[in-house]
């Protein structure tokens, strides 16, 4: 059974979801921030040289360990965020990253200015 009142005997005018948007809101706010501040780079890094590079690059690949690259590639006078991901595999000058979305990119070699492993800092440490 369904109970239909006018909307002319009202006690009170309801909002619907409008009273909750303020809640979601905040919620979608601070999910923005999140990502606006992750895909922000971190500060820039001195260059390093190729053989250094490598070495990251090779124990990312070996070891299956997390890698933060910073490419030397401007945009608007800052450089373009960090690339974190996994390396899957090196070809013709690219490498080759899993990133955490699930997806694979290229990058050219040339194009690294620096490269870090990631420390996994596991939950329970935070």
């Amino acid at each position: 059974m369904e109970r239909i009142v006018p909307r002319d005997k009202w006690l009170y005018d309801d909002r619907g979801m409008v009273k909750w948007m303020g809640w979601l809101l905040s919620d979608h706010s601070a999910f923005l921030d999140h990502i606006h501040t992750s895909e922000r780079p971190r500060q820039i890094e001195t260059e390093m040289d190729n053989m250094a590079i490598n070495e990251c690059l090779r124990s990312s690949l070996d070891y299956a360990e997390s890698i933060a690259i910073q490419l030397d590639i401007l945009k608007n006078n800052d450089y373009v965020p960090e690339i974190h991901g996994i390396v899957a595999g090196f070809e013709n000058n690219q490498v080759y990253l899993y990133l955490k979305d699930g997806s694979i990119q290229s990058i050219f070699t040339e194009d690294i200015r620096y490269a870090e492993l990631e420390k996994n800092v596991k939950w329970w440490d935070e």
